[in-house]
């Protein structure tokens, strides 16, 4: 947008407007012009009394974006106002990429704090550019700092921090946490065995992060180690949410193998009935892929249940196409609430069920033309 040096005079001498609205109106206007000229009234606009005008001023120096926004906003976060901490951080992590090269010197502030908002705002603009500055932070001296390193390459998600972070894994108890979450995040299958290693230590936090973490790598060799822990009442339901999580991703013949006669029924049947939403559908999905039809008279009550979560339907519906695709074994009242859902999944991505679900609706309305 542009517009004249008379105009722009003019917009500006209502910067200072006693009406919210008129502040809010030349804060968006700003933005839209894109001036670097606006830049110093829209910080002093961050500072206004009214939220709807911090907003605004805020968008707009996302909106032009350059390293001088950047350069004006860094100072902001040491200011003892939380607020305004917040809203420099959003406008950074809103600027993206050309903040990571100014956001790195602070990297080495005298201020832990400094260095962990650095830590954290490169993390969720997400860019590779940013892990080579993070790396060196793994051993930072003070602790939060280096775990928020390693929450900042997680979120990133590149594989190029995967050796930086299974180094870490030696270091302090709460950088080992964090870099196995971090590990689980970028998925790399390298980091495997060594997420594996914390499977069974003393500490259950570190155990629960390795058990998360191996289920979102998502891979088959993470099953092998999460399998003898299928017997612990500690760590089974992440266990068995794990495992569904490298079914889904690895595709149900990859993992078949490995849980075929692994996974008891019992305990399935104890799974199916757990309160956690989570856990049941994980139990469910794991269902279909065993595919013992001794698993379909534990399934079938879940579909008699009112109270069951869509999701959860959903998961016993695909799990019974799976086991028995004729689902001959449903009663009158359980195939008519069943069609909805078969009409659901005639659109699902997923073209193996869309083709069981047409099959099923035909079977059934068959049959109750036949009555």
């Amino acid at each position: 947008m542009s517009v004249s040096n008379l105009e722009y005079k003019e917009i500006m001498k209502k910067i200072k407007s006693e009406d919210e609205d008129e502040r809010r109106y030349i804060a968006n206007l700003l933005g839209e012009i894109k001036k670097e000229e606006g830049i110093k009234p829209l910080i002093h606009l961050l500072f206004d009394t009214s939220p709807a005008v911090q907003e605004a001023a805020a968008d707009s120096l996302i909106k032009i974006g350059t390293k001088k926004v950047v350069g004006e906003i860094i100072p902001l976060l040491r200011s003892e106002d939380a607020s305004l901490r917040n809203i420099a951080v959003e406008i950074l992590e809103g600027i993206g990429e050309k903040a990571i090269e100014p956001l790195s010197s602070l990297l080495q502030d005298k201020d832990h704090d400094i260095r962990k908002f650095a830590c954290d705002i490169l993390g969720n603009i997400g860019s590779s550019k940013a892990i080579t500055f993070l790396i060196p932070l793994l051993n930072d001296q003070h602790i939060n700092v280096a775990c928020a390193a390693a929450e900042a390459l997680g979120n990133i998600k590149n594989k190029k921090a995967t050796q930086a972070l299974i180094e870490a894994l030696k270091g302090r108890k709460w950088l080992t946490y964090n870099a196995i979450e971090a590990l689980g995040k970028i998925g790399d299958t390298r980091a495997i065995k060594p997420v594996a290693q914390f499977l069974f230590k003393d500490d259950p936090l570190i155990s629960f992060a390795s058990v998360k973490a191996l289920g979102e790598i998502g891979d088959p060799e993470g099953a092998e180690y999460l399998l003898p822990l299928l017997g612990s009442d500690t760590f089974n339901k992440e266990v068995i949410k794990a495992l569904a999580k490298i079914a889904k991703k690895n595709g149900k013949k990859k993992i078949f193998s490995f849980i075929k006669n692994k996974i008891k029924i019992d305990l399935l049947e104890k799974f199916l009935k757990d309160p956690d939403p989570e856990v049941r559908k994980s139990a469910i999905y794991l269902a279909g892929i065993i595919k013992d039809k001794k698993t379909v008279p534990l399934l079938i009550p879940l579909l008699s249940d009112n109270e069951q979560e869509q999701d959860v339907w959903e998961e016993v519906v695909k799990a019974l196409l799976e086991i028995n695709p004729e689902l001959d074994y449903l009663t009158a009242e359980l195939e008519e609430k069943i069609k909805q859902t078969l009409e659901i999944f005639l659109y699902d991505n997923d073209e193996k069920l869309r083709v069981a679900a047409d099959r099923a609706l035909r079977k059934l309305s068959r049959m109750t033309g036949e009555n």
